[in-house]
C-alpha cells in the first residue's frame, strides 16, 4: 500500500496529496469514505482520513478493505482517473486499467502511468484539482499541469471503501 503526493515547484499544486471522492482522483481536497455501521461495531473501519492504493506493477486499485475492492482506471474519452465503486466491476468501455509503474527514487517511489503523462486540471465548482492522463490524441487545455506522483509506503488499507 502507498499514499500519493505530487511534485510540481512552484505551482499551487506542489505538495498536494491524492485524495479519492466522487468515484475521481483529485489533488487537494478531502477524501470521501463510507464504512458500514456493522463493521464500525466490530472495530474493523479503518482509522484515517486520507486516501492510499496498492498495485503499481501494471494494475491498481485503492486501498480499500471492502470485499471485491475498487479498480482504479482511465476514462479513454477524457483521460480522467478515476476508480470503481464499491461492489461493482462498471467502468466506461474500452478503459484503461493498466500501464500504472513504480519506480524506485531516492526519496521514495514514483507512480506514472505508461500510457500518458499525468495531469492536473482545476475544478472551480469543487476548488480541488482533478486528476487526468494525457492520451495520446486528447487535447489538453494549457491551464492544466503536469506533475509527478512520490509515493510514500503504507502498512494497510486507508479506507473501508471510498
Amino acid at each position: 500500500y502507498f499514499s500519493g503526493l505530487s511534485l510540481r515547484s512552484a505551482s499551487p499544486i506542489h505538495f498536494q496529496q491524492l485524495t479519492a471522492s466522487g468515484l475521481r482522483i483529485h489533488l487537494g481536497g478531502q477524501t470521501a469514505s463510507y464504512c458500514p455501521e456493522n463493521v464500525q461495531q466490530l472495530g474493523a473501519c479503518p482509522n484515517t482520513t486520507y486516501t492510499n492504493f496498492i498495485g503499481g506493477n501494471g494494475g491498481l486499485s485503492m486501498g480499500a478493505v471492502v470485499p471485491g475492492g475498487q479498480q482504479v482506471y482511465v476514462d479513454p474519452t477524457c483521460g480522467a482517473v478515476s476508480y470503481t465503486q464499491a461492489h461493482s466491476a462498471a467502468m466506461p468501455a474500452n478503459a484503461i486499467i493498466d500501464g500504472w509503474v513504480l519506480t524506485p527514487g531516492g526519496a521514495g517511489s514514483y507512480l506514472s502511468n505508461t500510457n500518458g503523462a499525468t495531469i492536473a486540471c482545476q475544478n472551480n465548482e469543487t476548488n480541488v484539482w482533478d486528476v487526468y492522463l494525457a492520451l495520446p490524441g486528447l487535447a489538453v487545455p494549457d491551464s492544466c499541469l503536469g506533475f509527478t506522483i512520490i509515493t510514500a509506503n503504507e502498512t494497510g488499507a486507508a479506507q473501508w471503501q471510498y
